[in-house]
């Protein structure tokens, strides 16, 4: 017997709430949840950081107490360093190779990795191209002949792709209470994250967005946007759990989301970070937990050990508004969010990007930019985004779940309003000018 949508949707949110109460129950049981925790920071912090020659290198310092760990096995063999744009800053010991734990290993890990989960007080997601690899989106690293995949056929653009199963996995997590207010950093440009259905105010596309006129992808030359970097730096002081996926470590000055947290943890006042990916990273040793494998896999078997529903359909993005081309909004004609009054976004009009970073991404294409005045080309589904052009020649795109997140007010600021806004006054019913 097959069920309705309605009821499949009923039984997901029976779920959500039930782990969501189990960890409220958790919590308030404070001697206990304080022992549990006790027992794994002190595991974590018998163990200095680890080097290669470690038995415990491949598995992480939560092994601590563990005599003989079985090592993962070779998927993919190379000599070569994992990118070529770093050689000279990796070690001797790491090559491009991918591993995958042995099964009895990766069940233990899981295991973990799902406690973890339950007693971090806060769990930051830092993740790289690796977990979009799979929306046939490259990377830099090199890899194996399973990740070099060609996109999709019916993909036209990178915008165009959907999100994968570890995007649709880490959202689970966060509906069901896992992230506990923590954020995800956000290497990737890609929207994959918000597609999936993570909130826009709790991603930090710490890079740059394909998806963001106000913060455009940053070269390596560029400067971070200080909105995202302060954010970025304080979760890199306060996370209890850093959850790093699909990442090289490679010495990005994002890096030390996990390496703080990593280091905390040395002292029994975080319980560090997790690594999941193919391929060893210069900061292995470090981890509190290790574990080899992809993404989709793992988390899978993760999801599954929390009682999250393991049936998603990746081929199906979350659906944003999109009927409504003039929205009202609780922000202002700067675009900061304010308490005091309610402004038109008409997207039939002329529209600036304000608060934007164009100058210090150093796009090349960009560089003729000084107004960000311009105009709504067409919304594109495919693309779930707005097209804009910008100062007559600059294309853009704005991801239609920014429409979400400004009509309910829950970002600080957005990337575009009108060039002449309207605003409307609750006590007069009216409509006048900025």
């Amino acid at each position: 017997v097959k069920m309705s949508n309605n009821e499949c949707n009923d039984n997901n949110n029976d779920k959500k709430n039930e782990n969501i109460r189990i960890r409220e129950t958790l919590l308030k049981n404070k001697e206990e949840y304080e022992l549990s925790r006790e027992e794994i920071t002190k595991t974590v912090s018998s163990l200095g950081f680890l080097q290669p020659n470690h038995p415990l290198f491949w598995h992480g310092r939560l092994f601590a107490e563990k005599e003989e760990v079985s090592p993962p096995k070779v998927v993919w063999e190379s000599s070569s360093t994992p990118r070529d744009d770093h050689d000279e800053d990796t070690p001797d010991w790491l090559t491009a190779s991918e591993y995958n734990d042995v099964d009895s290993v990766m069940e233990e890990k899981i295991d973990c990795l799902a406690n973890l989960l339950r007693y971090s007080r806060k769990t930051v997601i830092y993740s790289g191209a690796g977990i979009s690899v799979a929306a046939g989106i490259g990377q830099a690293a090199r890899a194996g002949g399973r990740r070099r995949r060609k996109p999709p056929a019916w993909m036209t653009s990178t915008t165009a792709a959907k999100p994968t199963f570890t995007h649709h996995a880490l959202t689970a997590l966060m509906e069901h209470g896992y992230m506990n207010n923590g954020s995800w950093v956000q290497q990737n440009h890609d929207g994959l994250p918000q597609k999936a259905g993570y909130p826009q105010e709790k991603i930090n596309e710490i890079h740059g967005s394909w998806f963001d006129p106000s913060n455009p992808v940053i070269l390596y030359s560029g400067s971070l946007r200080t909105k995202e970097y302060e954010w970025m730096v304080d979760d890199a002081d306060t996370a209890d759990l850093v959850l790093v996926v699909g990442t090289s470590l490679s010495g990005l000055n994002a890096d030390q989301v996990a390496i703080k947290a990593a280091e905390r943890s040395l002292t029994s006042t975080s319980l560090g970070m997790v690594m999941i990916n193919l391929q060893q990273t210069p900061q292995d040793g470090k981890a509190s937990l290790r574990i080899f494998g992809e993404s989709d896999i793992i988390l899978k078997q993760v999801l599954s050990k929390l009682n999250i529903s393991t049936t998603i359909t990746t081929e199906q993005p979350k659906s944003y508004p999109t009927s409504h081309k003039k929205v009202l909004i609780p922000y202002n004609k700067n675009g900061h969010k304010t308490t005091t009054s309610m402004m038109w976004l008409d997207l039939t009009k002329s529209i600036k990007i304000v608060n934007h970073n164009i100058k210090g991404a150093k796009q090349p294409s960009q560089r003729h930019i000084t107004t960000a005045i311009g105009e709504v080309i067409q919304w594109n589904d495919d693309c779930m985004a707005i097209e804009l052009r910008i100062q007559k020649s600059s294309k853009m795109l704005l991801g239609y779940w920014w429409l979400e997140a400004a009509m309910e007010g829950r970002v600080s600021s957005i990337p575009i309003v009108n060039v002449e806004p309207k605003y409307y006054h609750y006590r007069i019913g009216d409509i006048t000018g900025a």
